[in-house]
């Protein structure tokens, strides 16, 4: 069987593929892999045994979305030609965007014969693309989605299987010789991904920096007002440090160097507040607690799992709240909940395999 995968970004960005490619016999398919590469930074290797049609055109993530929509209809004709030429018999589609730039092809030759993996909110409070969303789903032979909180936007009947944001989990092994850790100060807070929402990191630096308790560290690619923010910081903060682009297995070694993971976003953002993170998982994964959003979906896990702090960096008592916790957390309570928080989840990806 030929059968492609489908994402809207770098293979770097995509690392939830595996999941996928994990399920099948590269000897008895031919995959391929049709992506965007959507800058010039280097990239991941392609996955062994699979072949890539890269669609070569630069886009800024922080471009409004008028001035996106050109590149989005390019990459449409462009996976509709490689789809054409390679005629494959079953396909994987990454993202809502992706599946509407390729519509009318799922539609008219692919209805049941596709497997759709819903893993970020974009524009579907637009009526008409909303709808789309949905029939994409109905559509397809099935349908996953990173968090329970997106199913509002998807069928019921049918309904999606939950697909975690969690991958490398080996690290968990690689990471034992550092378990318990140590408690130090000051305490190193780390963000690793795409950084954005500005607004609510410019007031988790306001908070913290220059406080000489923490070492604020972001890792991570950052475009537009988020790139001014971190230059501006790491100027006028001594222990604000911006590295940059990392490499997926970098993250190993960022959590060795971690106490607390910052996975905190802006609640007036209309995916995080319902979305699941990387850094979620990567949490149980490292034995690392994380700061989440007051109010949010993630926020109210890691309460109930025990293996994080629920807070707001807008309160006005904020680094007091990070530092009583850190200081008072019980680590090796912490890890046994960590590791029953990590169980749970694998056992639901295990499942949806």
């Amino acid at each position: 069987m030929k059968i492609a995968i489908l994402g809207f970004t770098k293979i770097k960005y995509m690392p939830y593929m595996h999941f996928y490619l994990d399920q099948i016999d590269h000897q008895e398919n031919d995959v391929h892999l049709i992506y965007w590469k959507r800058d010039d930074n280097p990239d991941s290797a392609l996955p062994d045994g699979v072949k890539g049609h890269a669609f070569d055109y630069p886009m800024s993530d922080a471009l409004p979305l008028r001035k996106k929509v050109p590149g989005i209809l390019k990459f449409g004709r462009f996976a509709k030609k490689a789809l054409k030429e390679l005629r494959p018999d079953f396909l994987i589609v990454l993202h809502s965007t992706t599946g509407i730039s390729i519509y009318r092809i799922l539609a008219a030759k692919y209805k049941e014969k596709y497997i759709f993996d819903y893993r970020d909110v974009t524009y579907e409070e637009i009526p008409f693309y909303g709808r789309m969303v949905r029939r994409i789903a109905e559509n397809s032979a099935l349908c996953f989605t990173s968090s329970d909180g997106f199913r509002k936007y998807l069928p019921s009947d049918p309904g999606p299987l939950t697909s975690h944001n969690i991958t490398n989990v080996s690290f968990r092994a690689d990471i034992a010789s550092v378990l318990p850790r140590s408690k130090n100060i000051p305490v190193r807070i780390a963000f690793w991904g795409l950084l954005r929402n500005q607004k609510i990191n410019q007031a988790f630096i306001e908070k913290l920096g220059n406080d000489d308790r923490f070492e604020l560290h972001y890792y991570g690619r950052a475009q537009g007002s988020m790139l001014s923010l971190m230059e501006e910081s790491t100027k006028k903060y001594k222990n604000v440090f911006f590295h940059g682009e990392y490499k997926p297995n970098d993250r190993l070694e960022m959590a060795k160097n971690t106490d607390i993971i910052h996975n905190i976003f802006d609640l007036n953002d209309r995916t995080m507040p319902i979305a699941m993170s990387n850094k979620y998982y990567d949490g149980p994964l490292f034995g690392l607690p994380q700061l989440c959003t007051k109010g949010s979906l993630m926020g109210s896990l890691c309460t109930r799992y025990g293996v994080g702090l629920e807070c707001d960096p807008f309160e006005d008592d904020f680094a007091e709240q990070v530092y009583k916790y850190y200081t008072e957390l019980d680590n090796t309570a912490f890890l046994k909940a960590a590791d029953k928080e990590l169980a749970r989840v694998l056992t639901e990806v295990e499942q949806g395999a």
